[in-house]
């Protein structure tokens, strides 16, 4: 099976995040099925389908009759064997419940063609656990969105024991063309990459609110205004190269202990220590750093400009 073999998708699932997932296909040009349990659930969906598409066309993301091609392309069902049965690639979107999950994957396994990739969208089960009794384990994946995934360009994307390199190469080219930002997870585990990250932020802040160190509202103002106003163009691996910390002396940009010192180091942070010792940026050109450091401010002064200074 080839990527250009996927002519109609389907999504599982009309709600938070499964009538956002149809609009992404529907609005690259994929016919796109969205089922549900109820026609009452479905008029929400399409309602919510509609109202996205409209505030794409007000903020001029897109032209009316570019919404208007994506309403063309969604259908809707309560009928899982149409959805199955006239799918190349289907979507499960539905509660995070892994019960729920297991019954459809194993009832759309046995729906579906051969040929039909089935994913979830699950952001804190396994897929090994999702699709443990499904048959066709080579054609089975994760695609994770972010809320409100019809906006946010970002996808994780990951594999069960048994999916095949063919299968996982299809899904993230799947996801590049629909315009996405497909990220490669290359491990399977609770939460798999950005909801850990963003769990370990949240915590963290929850902690230091509780301890009485700054309020909700001065923590929430410090991310936005620094970590935020920061990631749109760096990451941690690009703060580094861009802090110059790898320039730093090595007894300073080794990891500091923020546990008890009679709790020894994991194998984890030895290899973070190794690396970090190395003394050398992830990504920057060491040769080049002062035209990356000024294509960083460059952007930074336009979203200053864009996102505080006009506001005065």
């Amino acid at each position: 099976m080839n990527l250009a073999d996927i002519k109609r998708v389907g999504v599982v699932g009309g709600g938070t995040m499964g009538f956002g997932i149809a609009i992404n296909f529907a609005l690259w040009g994929y016919s796109t099925v969205i089922r549900d349990l109820s026609d009452e659930i479905l008029e929400q969906s399409m309602k919510q389908v509609k109202s996205a598409m409209a505030l794409l066309v007000e903020e001029e993301l897109i032209t009316q009759k570019q919404a208007d091609d994506t309403m063309s392309r969604i259908t809707t069902t309560t009928d899982l064997e149409e959805v199955a049965a006239n799918s190349d690639f289907i979507t499960e979107a539905i509660v995070e419940r892994l019960q729920d999950k297991q019954e459809l994957f194993n009832a759309l396994d046995k729906l579906c063609p051969l040929h039909t990739i089935i994913v979830s969208n699950t952001s804190g089960l396994v897929l090994s656990d999702i699709g443990a009794d499904v048959k066709r384990q080579d054609k089975i994946g994760l695609t994770h969105y972010f809320a409100p995934p019809h906006i946010v360009p970002g996808v994780e994307v990951a594999k069960g024991p048994g999916t095949s390199d063919e299968t996982y190469n299809i899904i993230y080219n799947l996801m590049k063309k629909v315009k996405k930002v497909p990220i490669r997870v290359l491990k399977e585990l609770p939460g798999y990459l950005l909801n850990r990250i963003q769990g370990a932020m949240s915590r963290e802040a929850h902690r230091l609110w509780a301890e009485g160190v700054a309020t909700a509202e001065e923590i929430e103002l410090g991310i936005k205004a620094a970590f935020g106003f920061r990631m749109p163009h760096e990451g941690p691996f690009g703060h580094y190269d861009l802090a110059g910390i790898w320039k730093w002396s090595a007894d300073i940009r080794a990891p500091r202990r923020t546990r008890q010192a009679s709790e020894p180091f994991d194998e984890a942070t030895e290899k973070i220590r190794a690396r970090l010792a190395e003394g050398k940026p992830w990504f920057v050109d060491s040769e080049k750093f002062d035209e990356a450091i000024e294509k960083r401010d460059r952007e930074y002064i336009r979203r200053l400009k864009e996102l505080y200074w006009s506001k005065e």
